[in-house]
C-alpha cells in the first residue's frame, strides 16, 4: 500500500502559501503599473507644460508692434488679432544664416482639442485668413492635447496708470499691442493652468516692467507670473 508523501493539513498550507504570495506579487505589479502610469503621465504632462513654456517665453514675451497695408482699403494696421480663444502676433526671434528674416509670425489657437502654435517667416496677416486659411501658409505644432477650452486675456495700462485685462483687443481702440499677453488652458480633466508673459512692446510702454509694483502684478518668475 502506497502513501501519498503529503499529507492533507501540508497540502492546504502550501496552497495557502502560494495564495498570499501571489496576491502579494499582484499586488505589488499593481502598484507599480499605477506608479509607472502616473510617472508616464507626469513626465509627458510636463513635456507639454515645457512646450508652452518655450513658445511664451521664445514667442510672446518677443511680441512687438508690426505693421502691414491692408490691399483693400489701403490701411496700415497691426499684424495682431487679440480674441478670446485665438491670438496673431509678431515677435522678433534669432536670426541665422539661412533664415528668411529676424521676425517670426505667430497664431496660438485651440484645433480640435489641440493646442496649436502655428508659425510663419511671411506675415499671418488677420484680415485675410479670415477668407484664405490655407494650411501651407504656416508649419503647425502641437503644443498639448485633450484641452477643453483656451481663454486669452489682454493687458493695457488704463487712464489711471493701472493695469487691467481685456477679453479682447480691438485695434481701433487701442495703441498698439497689450503690454501682456495671458493664456489660461483648462484640460478635459478638469485641470488648468495660467501662463502670463510681458510683450517686448515698444517705447511707447517700455515703463511697464519698472511700474509694476503698483499695477499689482505678480513679479514671479514661475508660470502665470510675469517675466
Amino acid at each position: 500500500m502506497k502513501h501519498s508523501p503529503f499529507t492533507l493539513v501540508e497540502v492546504v498550507v502550501a496552497m495557502a502559501i502560494l495564495v498570499v504570495v501571489g496576491t502579494l506579487i499582484g499586488t505589488a505589479s499593481a502598484m507599480f503599473y499605477r506608479a509607472y502610469a502616473r510617472s508616464t503621465e507626469i513626465t509627458e504632462q510636463m513635456k507639454e507644460y515645457i512646450a508652452i513654456d518655450q513658445v511664451m517665453d521664445q514667442c510672446v514675451r518677443n511680441t512687438i508692434p508690426f505693421q502691414w497695408r491692408e490691399k483693400e482699403t489701403n490701411k496700415i494696421r497691426y499684424v495682431f488679432q487679440g480674441d478670446p480663444d485665438m491670438v496673431i502676433f509678431s515677435a522678433l526671434r534669432r536670426s541665422h544664416a539661412n533664415d528668411k528674416g529676424s521676425l517670426i509670425f505667430v497664431r496660438l489657437r485651440l484645433v480640435d482639442d489641440k493646442l496649436a502654435a502655428e508659425y510663419s517667416s511671411y506675415p499671418l496677416l488677420p484680415w485675410e485668413l479670415e477668407e484664405n486659411d490655407d494650411p501651407e501658409r504656416y508649419t503647425r505644432e502641437i503644443l498639448t492635447g485633450n484641452v477643453q477650452s483656451v481663454k486669452f486675456l489682454y493687458a493695457e495700462r488704463d487712464s489711471d496708470g493701472n493695469i487691467e485685462f481685456l477679453d479682447e483687443w480691438i485695434e481701433d481702440d487701442h495703441n498698439g499691442i497689450p503690454l501682456a499677453i495671458q493664456i489660461e488652458i483648462e484640460w478635459k480633466n478638469g485641470h488648468k493652468e495660467r501662463w502670463l508673459r510681458r510683450t517686448a512692446g515698444s517705447a511707447a510702454n517700455a515703463s511697464y516692467g519698472n511700474r509694476q509694483d503698483q499695477s499689482g502684478l505678480d513679479r514671479s518668475t514661475g508660470r502665470g507670473g510675469i517675466r
